[in-house]
């Protein structure tokens, strides 16, 4: 068969080079997409950077009274860094006035996991109004535990509320 039509003429291996101009269209599109990779990235860390800040502040906190044994100090300092944070996340008006039962129903509003209850609210009453009410290691224990979580997984905006 090759006879009759004669010698086959086979075109040029083509080159594999980067200056085709697709390279260069794909070479934009990454560079685009690493800008707006870490333009997420410092975002994120940007808002989160109070969760840091606060999670440190706690620590530092559970430290001093854990040394100190003064359980109660410490629910009323975790308690009290959860009210600042909810008051700069959600507003003042809508925190402020809470206490009790409304204070415990908006903390488990504001996140998934809905696990501060009637006996937190019970070590929260005795802290802050009744003096020399001992409150157990474990007690402080399981609610600053609590509070730690609530700060890493609240809801962000007032709108989630």
């Amino acid at each position: 068969m090759d006879d009759q039509l004669g010698k086959l003429i086979e075109p040029k291996p083509v080159p594999f080079t980067f200056t085709a101009p697709g390279w260069y269209v794909v070479g934009g599109l990454i560079v685009l997409l690493l800008i707006g990779l870490v333009w997420l990235l410092i975002r994120q860390y940007q808002l989160n950077r109070y969760r840091k800040h606060a999670l440190l502040l706690l620590a530092n906190t559970e430290k001093k009274y854990t040394d100190e044994q003064a359980f109660d100090l410490l629910i009323y300092e975790a308690d009290l860094l959860i009210k600042r944070i909810a008051m700069s996340r959600y507003g003042r008006q809508n925190v402020s006035g809470l206490r009790d039962g409304q204070w415990t129903a908006f903390i488990n509003r504001t996140w998934h996991e809905k696990s501060f209850n009637e006996q937190d609210e019970v070590l929260l009453n005795q802290t802050i109004y009744q003096s020399k009410q001992v409150v157990t290691a474990d007690e402080a224990q399981a609610f600053t535990q609590k509070a730690k979580r609530w700060i890493k997984k609240h809801k962000r905006h007032i709108n989630a509320v």
